[in-house]
């Protein structure tokens, strides 16, 4: 008998419906909430005493071993690799989907199957590393997972994961400790 519920096992991925290729570790879903604190008080000081949740950033963070086509445009997605094409356009407007899949027959494969974010884009201001030389070629990612218009960062096929307002889901396991 297993000391407890362990999961593991490999997910693919699509941006834009184009392979991400195999990845070095697989792929790190960060979320970060936000909070207006409330964290200053005759009585108790400097002292986090509460605060109201002002939504959340979702990332996707990855480093494809693989240098073709997919990787390649999710890190450039304003036009051809080294053109900026057209200055001040939104990101949710270049923005599209990654898809991570889990891989059938390991314990990964309904813990979600899939995960989806809708409005995924590069993330600004991220440092782009690609190493030409007779070393793997690897492409380092960093997607921001823009909210959709109904305030969904991504969706599993388990789950629809909010982070808005009183959209936010307290009985996800991710998501759970910080709100409860």
């Amino acid at each position: 008998m297993s000391l407890g519920t362990f999961i593991g096992g490999r997910y693919s991925s699509t941006w834009n419906a184009a392979d991400l290729g195999l990845t070095r570790e697989g792929y790190n879903v960060i979320v970060v909430p936000k909070g207006e604190m409330i964290a200053q008080s005759d009585a108790y000081a400097q002292t986090l005493l509460d605060y109201f949740f002002a939504g959340c950033d979702v990332a996707t963070v990855l480093d494809s071993l693989e240098y073709k086509s997919g990787p390649i445009a999710s890190i450039w997605p304003w036009g051809s690799l080294g053109t900026m094409g057209t200055i001040a356009r939104l990101a949710s407007n270049l923005g599209e989907s990654l898809v991570l899949t889990s891989t059938a027959g390991t314990p990964a494969a309904s813990t979600p199957a899939t995960l989806t974010a809708t409005r995924a884009i590069i993330s600004p201001n991220t440092n782009i590393a690609l190493l030409f030389s007779s070393k793997l070629r690897m492409v380092p990612i960093r997607f921001d997972c823009l909210p959709s218009d109904g305030a969904v960062h991504f969706t599993t096929s388990l789950f629809a994961y909010f982070c808005a307002g009183l959209g936010m889901l307290a009985s996800l396991p991710l998501l759970g400790s910080f709100l409860t």
